[in-house]
């Protein structure tokens, strides 16, 4: 019933966040890889990318962090040495960083049923929008009919009204 294309991922991204320096990786913050055959060394998928950010090599303080991804790399660098969010990072996308954090902190039990009650949210918000293209489609149709039978009406030929509605010939008989 879904259309197969509304699900496939363009890219695939493994985020790695280290709070060390890696031997095998360039001395600097971030290294964006791709996955490839160790033999011959092809690239096995274009769209399986591997990130991995060096937080040893983030060095801005708060107040040089201009950037939103600047903030959100300090954010993440720093969030466990803090007891509450710094007031410069009261934006929206740091209070959801928060929340995020204080799910961290709940009970299993706890965290089931939020990640469950996310995951209802989730599916609810993909089969209404399903429902809502359904009904675009349903009411694109009911148009084309409807103009396909006034054309009928005013004599127009059947080759006429394939091209101009878009409908095929045995859609037009049953009008």
């Amino acid at each position: 019933m879904f259309p197969t294309l509304r699900y496939r991922l363009p890219a695939v991204y493994g985020i790695f966040l280290m709070n060390f320096k890696e031997d095998g990786l360039e001395s600097k913050f971030r290294t964006d890889t791709v996955v490839s055959d160790r033999d011959s060394g092809r690239v096995v998928n274009r769209n399986f990318r591997q990130i991995y950010l060096q937080f040893p090599y983030f060095t801005k303080e708060l107040d040089e962090c201009s950037t939103l991804s600047d903030k959100l790399m300090y954010a993440l660098k720093n969030m466990n040495n803090w007891n509450r969010m710094p007031d410069a990072l009261k934006e929206q996308v740091f209070s959801h960083l928060d929340r995020l954090a204080a799910k961290a902190h709940l009970s299993e039990g706890d965290r089931i049923a939020y990640d469950k009650a996310v995951d209802r949210y989730n599916v609810s918000r993909i089969v209404e929008n399903d429902i809502r293209e359904q009904a675009v489609a349903e009411g694109r149709l009911k148009g084309r009919l409807e103009i396909a039978r006034k054309l009928k009406e005013n004599g127009f030929s059947i080759a006429d009204i394939v091209r101009i509605a878009g409908l095929s010939p045995e859609e037009i008989d049953k009008l």
